[in-house]
């Protein structure tokens, strides 16, 4: 006598795993928006850090303010010794702004050369919200 598996024991193990998959599959999608602004986060992070050194290096080499003119992507490369942002990144290099889309939101970081300052606009519930905090 053979021994295979019947027409109802197939079914029922599919069963299970659909619904196996309807659980772990939204939960799924949600990390990689997470993950998206942890790294956008640590990015941010990276390249205030930078500035915050460029001014230390300028200062003490005594070349006027110590800020970068401007942050377009050339400059972040140098300051960052390399690092380049992610995909979800646009860098306008003529406003000095960088805007950053995750998962259909978007925000804005607007660079202030005369105070070195990198920064967003809106409340917590935003994409700006979530980097910040």
């Amino acid at each position: 006598m053979k021994k295979a598996f019947t027409m109802v024991e197939l079914i029922f193990v599919i069963v299970v795993l659909g619904i196996l998959a309807m659980v772990a599959l939204p939960r799924l999608a949600g990390s990689k928006k997470d993950a998206e602004i942890t790294r956008a986060k640590a990015e941010i992070a990276a390249i205030r850090s930078a500035i915050q050194t460029y001014r230390g290096a300028n200062l003490l080499a005594q070349k006027g303010s110590g800020y970068p003119e401007k942050l377009d992507k050339k400059t972040i490369e140098e300051i960052t010794n390399g690092t380049k942002l992610g995909s979800n990144w646009t860098v306008n290099d003529d406003d000095n702004t960088l805007t950053l889309t995750i998962a259909g939101d978007t925000t804005t970081f607007n660079y202030d050369k005369a105070k070195g300052s990198l920064t967003c606009s809106g409340d917590s519930s935003t994409l700006c919200g979530k980097i910040e905090k």
